[in-house]
């Protein structure tokens, strides 16, 4: 019976053992015991330092999963592709955020994701959660190198405009100097004497012109008004020019379709007037050369009578004058 009861004992040790052992697998390793469902992300980084298979995820704070891979992205060598699988019912939504973050100075790394706003839609599982880029220190280090060269190169060359403006200002004040020495002040007073005795020389003649000026401004006033009123009275003849054309816009252009059927009735008649003249040229050159000898043969009468009147009593038979033949 006491063997019975060690052996009970012994038993229970084993047994308790083993369920220590299996819940220090399931929190240490990461060992899910009870097979609680799981959803799948997916978020890629430029730099994914401290992320490694096992590693925690956190939503809010909490530990809500871990890294399933983290490797590099095959489709694109240039990021890196990070796996985490978090609790089934984690509140993932479409503007969450993953980042790499980490408790405390000496902590370990882990990835967090932001819970995002309640209006967003929730993501489901298999989708991308868009990824914060973490600050490096180098990458700082860099920034603060760069902004310290550019601030020792403003300013030297603020030292050198400096020294520049300076050197302009000393000859500007040696100029200055040079302007208001004594030869030059007395120099600047003679020239406003002269032109003190100038402008009193001149004064009557300013006053005369500007007097003539005033009597031809008096005398340019009514002309003005002239020109207002016949501008007035011209644009009054327009618009009554314009009432009698569009009054008489029909009669306009009845007679306007009638000039220009005249027109083309005239062009008609100066074309049939050219088609005779070039058809009866020939006639017309003999009729005018008949008329040019019988003209002559008249001249030649009358010159006859005036030398020998008596020839129209006694009459001698002459040839006939033959036409010339144009040889």
């Amino acid at each position: 019976m006491a063997r019975t009861n060690e052996e009970i004992k012994v038993g229970v040790v084993v047994v308790v053992a083993a369920v220590l052992f299996l819940t220090a697998l399931g929190f240490v390793g990461g060992f899910n015991l009870f097979r609680r469902k799981k959803a799948e992300y997916t978020t890629y980084f430029k730099f994914a330092g401290g992320l490694e298979p096992g590693s925690f995820v956190r939503f809010g704070g909490f530990k809500v999963g871990t890294i399933e891979s983290a490797g590099i992205d095959p489709q694109d060598s240039t990021r890196i592709r990070v796996t985490l699988q978090v609790n089934a019912g984690t509140p993932v939504r479409t503007n969450s955020k993953a980042r790499i973050s980490t408790l405390g100075f000496l902590g370990e790394n882990y990835l967090e994701v932001s819970p995002g706003t309640r209006d967003a839609a929730l993501l489901p599982p298999g989708g991308e959660i868009p990824a914060v880029e973490i600050v490096q220190l180098a990458d700082v280090f860099n920034n603060v190198n760069n902004v310290t060269l550019n601030a020792n190169k403003l300013v030297n060359d603020f030292d050198d405009r400096f020294l520049a403006l300076s050197d302009s200002a000393n000859q500007l004040i040696k100029n200055l100097n040079e302007v208001v020495a004594p030869e030059n002040r007395e120099h600047f007073n003679s020239l406003l004497a002269n032109a003190d005795g100038m402008l009193k020389e001149s004064r009557p003649r300013v006053d005369k012109t500007l007097a003539n000026l005033e009597v031809a401004s008096g005398k340019l006033t009514p002309t003005l008004d002239n020109v207002n009123a016949t501008i007035g009275k011209t644009h009054k003849l327009a618009d009554h020019l314009d009432a009698v054309v569009i009054e008489n816009r029909k009669e306009i252009h009845d007679a306007l379709l009638r000039l220009e059927t005249s027109l083309a009735d005239a062009q008609r008649l100066i074309n049939n007037l050219d088609d005779t003249v070039d058809v009866n040229r020939g006639n017309l050159d003999e009729t005018l050369e008949n008329i040019r000898a019988t003209s002559q043969n008249l001249k030649e009468f009358s010159d006859t009578l005036k030398q020998r009147p008596y020839s129209l009593i006694r009459v001698k038979t002459e040839k006939d004058r033959l036409p010339p033949t144009g040889k």
